[in-house]
């Protein structure tokens, strides 16, 4: 078997033994040698070698912060930067105290924040996937929650953005011939309360007004439409499969003063194709509420917590309807 010469040179190993402090070890492994190889070299090139052992791989705590924590680079990465062993950045990670990555987290390039907790925020989202989100996980261990929604409306995609880009990347498509454009979040586990496949409205947010005042805005920003119809008429309607879920939602608003005529099965939805192509089924179904008095107590109770620009214009324009309706027949049926 012929011998390969190692092909190390003085001035390298000058920079890395004197300068960047690595020991025989660690530059045996930058030239996946035998360290007795190094031990030899050092004397060839009379570089004096230091009596105190293994000695401290120097990188400051402030340069690790950076590339680590702030620049999100890999240990493996750091190392071929600096030109030492991985496993070298990785006793330093621990030294400094700096929080160990998974193997999941160290390939990330995109920072990503949890979710602040504010459960007025959570119902909101809540009421917001259940309408036009799909949430998922690519794989059964990934540490990412994908959340995504197409849609020919650019309110509507500037909304997503709006909600999720704080927390993590937002990646939006350009418009297909159709004019509709795919957004996708990426997002941590923070976020896993999305995941939850509801049929039902969750027992919390029906304990507290504010709460379900949120998730019903955060469903209205997604399913609802507030207009004003052909008889003049500002009207508010949220339609949705869940027929459960709607029942949930009337009874609610019953409860607060706010009467509503009962859920309608669409019969346009039957046998609905959407424009992808695909075939949905199941019967769709409508939740409206018309009657000036009781509109705007609905209106009132959810426009604190609207989030799309286009609802919020639409909003206005629903209670100058009813204000002008009002002056020209009278305040009739306002006081019920």
């Amino acid at each position: 078997m012929s011998y390969i010469p190692i092909p190390i040179t003085k001035s390298e190993l000058i920079n890395l033994y004197k300068k960047k402090k690595l020991t025989t070890y660690e530059i045996a492994n930058v030239y996946n040698c035998c360290q007795t190889t190094v031990w030899k070299r050092l004397k060839k090139y009379g570089i004096k070698c230091l009596p105190n052992g293994r000695r401290s791989f120097i990188i400051t705590k402030s340069e690790l912060k950076k590339l680590y924590l702030r620049q999100h680079l890999s240990s493996r990465k750091i190392a071929k930067i600096y030109g030492c062993a991985y496993s070298t950045i990785d006793r330093k990670i621990r030294e400094y105290g700096f929080p160990i990555k998974t193997l999941a987290a160290a390939h990330l390039i995109t920072p990503r924040k949890n979710f602040d907790g504010n459960k007025i925020d959570k119902a909101y989202l809540i009421g917001f996937a259940l309408g036009d989100l799909r949430v998922r996980k690519k794989y059964p261990n990934s540490e990412t929650i994908n959340i995504d929604c197409g849609s020919t409306k650019k309110e509507q995609i500037n909304l997503i953005s709006k909600l999720f880009r704080p927390y993590g990347k937002v990646w939006i498509s350009r418009p297909n011939k159709k004019g509709k454009v795919q957004i996708e979040c990426f997002l941590n586990e923070s976020f896993n309360f999305l995941l939850k496949k509801r049929t039902l409205i969750d027992r919390w947010i029906l304990k507290d007004k504010k709460y379900f005042a949120a998730f019903l805005a955060g469903f209205t920003d997604a399913e609802g439409s507030i207009f004003i119809s052909k008889l003049n008429q500002a009207t508010y309607s949220l339609g949705n499969y869940n027929y459960r879920i709607l029942r949930q939602i009337r009874n609610y608003l019953i409860k607060l003063g706010i009467k509503c005529p009962g859920i309608i099965k669409s019969r346009t939805h039957e046998e609905y194709v959407s424009r992808e192509g695909y075939v949905n089924k199941h019967p769709y179904w409508f939740l409206k509420i018309t009657r000036k008095f009781y509109l705007l107590k609905l209106l009132d109770l959810i426009t604190p917590y609207l989030k799309h620009s286009d609802k919020i214009e639409r909003v206005k324009k629903a209670k100058e309807n009813i204000k002008t309706r009002n002056k020209k027949f009278g305040n009739i049926n306002m006081k019920l």
